[in-house]
């Protein structure tokens, strides 16, 4: 087996697995229990939640852990524009076109809720621009939000430059950092935002977890409760906490940040040796998004002449795991909104082009099969 769909998911790492059964038998309490299995329960969970505070340098009280990235872009989007609205600051929200749908598809709910949202589409080079951010502004608005990195193309957005430019108009700013916890060496701890979130299954922590970091700009701006019930999570999020996977999440990105410098070279070399060995083999191609600035695990491939649909089925069959875009459709393959963004018109460079992605077990024997079924591929459509 191949496997070549990081951005989507990656599988858990051994040790985060032993930690997840080592809480679930030893530490099954629950924390909000008085006696000492209880107590023990409670403990676990603060360190893991100051574990995790720590390697993000963010203030532990700003942390609130949640079912998943979907969840906390919901609540952060949600939260931040009625908390402005009810401040009687406005109504518009400036966000860029290629957000992930558990963005855009709250920022289409909002719109039915009375808010106005601008979309930012990349320019011709593929890039997005503090000035086009500044133009789509106006006197109503309350609050921009971009993705750190693209989940399908791998571009690296001007998270700071916007923050910085949001925080100085008196914005919020809201950040997808999925794609980039565990895969770029930044420090989040000065990240100019007023929220960002993450999933623990990108980062080879299970499914189901995840987080969410609050910080405002403006004090007013406080956090609304997503669920009332026992008064866990500061009170902003009640329900009994899921430990194990919490513990789990914190040990798999301790385990990540210790190894980030290695495996971003990895990544780096596997990237180079993906892109010689498709000119080699003469395989007509174009990388799609911004070259510029790019992540080094996720590469969206513009096959000329091949449907993706066609790739995808080979690929398959030899056992290689890749995709078409965002593993968040469904399973149906759809034109790409991402793609549609950056390149509109180009109807077939929305139906051929595939994503790669990489992680911490991701060798070049994966490339070297990933490359011969292609180029089998590629002669048997040159013979037809």
């Amino acid at each position: 087996m191949v496997y070549l769909d990081y951005a989507a998911t990656s599988p858990v790492r051994p040790e985060v697995v032993t930690k997840i059964q080592q809480v679930l038998q030893e530490n099954y309490g629950n924390p909000s229990a008085t006696y000492r299995l209880g107590k023990n329960a409670k403990m676990e969970l603060m360190q893991a939640r100051q574990e995790f505070a720590n390697i993000l340098g963010v203030d532990s009280h700003s942390l609130y852990f949640t079912s998943g990235a979907t969840e906390s872009n919901n609540w952060a989007l949600r939260s931040q524009a009625h908390q402005a609205r009810k401040l009687g600051l406005g109504n518009h929200i400036v966000a860029s076109a290629i957000e992930h749908p558990s963005v855009k598809n709250v920022l289409k709910h909002l719109e039915s809720q009375g808010f106005e949202v601008s979309y930012i589409n990349p320019d011709a080079s593929g890039q997005f621009k503090l000035t086009d951010f500044q133009a789509a502004s106006k006197a109503n608005t309350i609050g921009w939000t971009a993705m750190a990195v693209n989940n399908e193309v791998g571009a690296i957005l001007p998270i700071r430059e916007l923050g910085q430019a949001a925080k100085e108009l008196g914005y919020w700013f809201h950040v997808d950092t999925v794609q980039a916890i565990g895969h770029l060496d930044w420090s989040f701890a000065d990240l100019p935002c007023t929220s960002f979130v993450g999933s623990g299954h990108k980062f080879q922590a299970p499914k189901g977890i995840g987080f969410l970091v609050y910080q405002p700009f403006q004090k007013e701006m406080v956090l609304e409760p997503l669920l009332y019930g026992g008064g866990q999570e500061a009170s902003k999020r009640s329900g009994t906490e899921n430990i194990p996977y919490i513990a789990g999440m914190s040990h798999a990105l301790t385990l990540m940040q210790a190894d980030l410098d290695q495996v971003l070279k990895q990544h780096q070399d596997l990237s180079r040796y993906l892109f010689d060995q498709m000119d080699q083999t003469g395989i007509d191609y174009e990388s799609n998004g911004d070259s510029d600035h790019q992540a080094a695990h996720i590469h969206n491939l513009w096959l000329k002449g091949i449907p993706a649909s066609q790739v995808l089925i080979q690929m398959d069959l030899a056992g290689i795991y890749l995709s078409a875009g965002s593993a968040c459709s469904a399973g149906s393959i759809q034109p790409s909104a991402v793609l549609q963004a950056y390149y509109p018109g180009q109807e077939d460079r929305w139906q051929e082009s595939i994503r790669i992605s990489f992680g911490r077990e991701t060798s070049r024997a994966d490339i070297d099969q990933f490359i011969k079924v292609l180029s089998e591929l590629v002669h048997r459509k040159r013979q037809k």
